[in-house]
């Protein structure tokens, strides 16, 4: 049995050999899936409710939830609310005999990876394991290379987006860029979104808050990696791009930053520049 983590958190990266709890109030299918899924090599643990399997990630160090929706007490959806909410590392596949939409929905909504219906083919089962843990390592290892805030030139910060720009990202990326900008007192911010796997409302309206706090702080921002079809998503999205400069290649926002520290960043010639989509960046 591997240690347990004093404060209870989830571990943000994949064990040697991954521990996965069955959460399910039948005890056939609990031992039935523990079995199947020891024999894979994981280090499987049981839960018969909700509350149970919070008691249990409080003192483990888990990989991956598997759980049924329907149980007395502390039900599955309660139980997927918590995991997101206190355990953000944990991937949660549902495993459940009442399958509706709405419940699929709902689960979606609290960052499932996959829902699967009983009786579920064994092959399906120890696949979508298989996929959600794999999912976990690239997910983590898009937060290895995603580089901190950095100091490239006295008064200019560069910070590099890559992979997905979640939630628990995004504040991270926040809160970086605020006290950094803060402790350096920085003139210019380089925002480059070149690594950016997806750019939905989601992500935009974290990027735009983000250009917006650093902007309150005295600081220009710069939004390098917009080419045409980034450009053309985030005006479709409605974002409000008026005041902020954004250049299609990281070395274009480079030059524009050393113009700015050379004429002064409220000069006429770093000037905000608003994009359309024909815009040239």
């Amino acid at each position: 049995m591997s240690s347990t983590d004093q404060n209870g958190a989830s571990s943000a990266r994949i064990q040697a050999q991954p521990r996965l709890l069955v959460v399910d109030d039948e005890e056939s299918v609990r031992l039935t899936t523990a079995a199947i899924l020891e024999q894979d090599g994981y280090m499987v643990e049981t839960a018969q409710d909700g509350q149970e399997a919070l008691d249990k990630l409080q003192r483990g160090d888990f990989d991956l939830v598997l759980t049924d929706l329907r149980m007395e007490g502390l039900d599955g959806s309660a139980l997927l609310h918590e995991i997101k909410r206190t355990f953000p590392n944990v991937m949660v596949i549902v495993l459940t005999g009442y399958a509706s939409i709405e419940s699929s929905i709902d689960a979606l909504r609290h960052g499932v990876y996959d829902y699967l219906v009983k009786p579920c083919v064994v092959e399906d089962l120890q696949l979508t394991v298989r996929r959600a843990l794999e999912h976990k390592r690239q997910r983590l290892r898009i937060r290895e290379l995603s580089s901190p805030v950095v100091e490239i030139w006295d008064g200019v910060l560069l910070a590099p987006l890559v992979g997905m720009l979640d939630d628990a990202r995004a504040g991270q990326m926040s809160a970086s860029l605020l006290e950094t900008t803060q402790a350096k007192n920085a003139e210019v911010v380089i925002i480059d979104i070149t690594g950016c796997t997806v750019m939905d409302s989601h992500v935009a309206a974290h990027l735009i808050n983000a250009v917006h706090a650093v902007r309150l702080l005295g600081a220009q921002a710069i939004i390098t990696g917009v080419g045409a079809t980034t450009a053309a998503t985030l005006v479709a999205l409605g974002v409000d791009l008026e005041g902020i400069i954004t250049r299609r290649r990281l070395a274009d926002g480079l030059r524009t930053a050393l113009k700015s520290l050379k004429s002064g960043v409220g000069s006429q010639e770093s000037a905000p520049q608003f994009l359309t989509p024909n815009s040239r960046l």
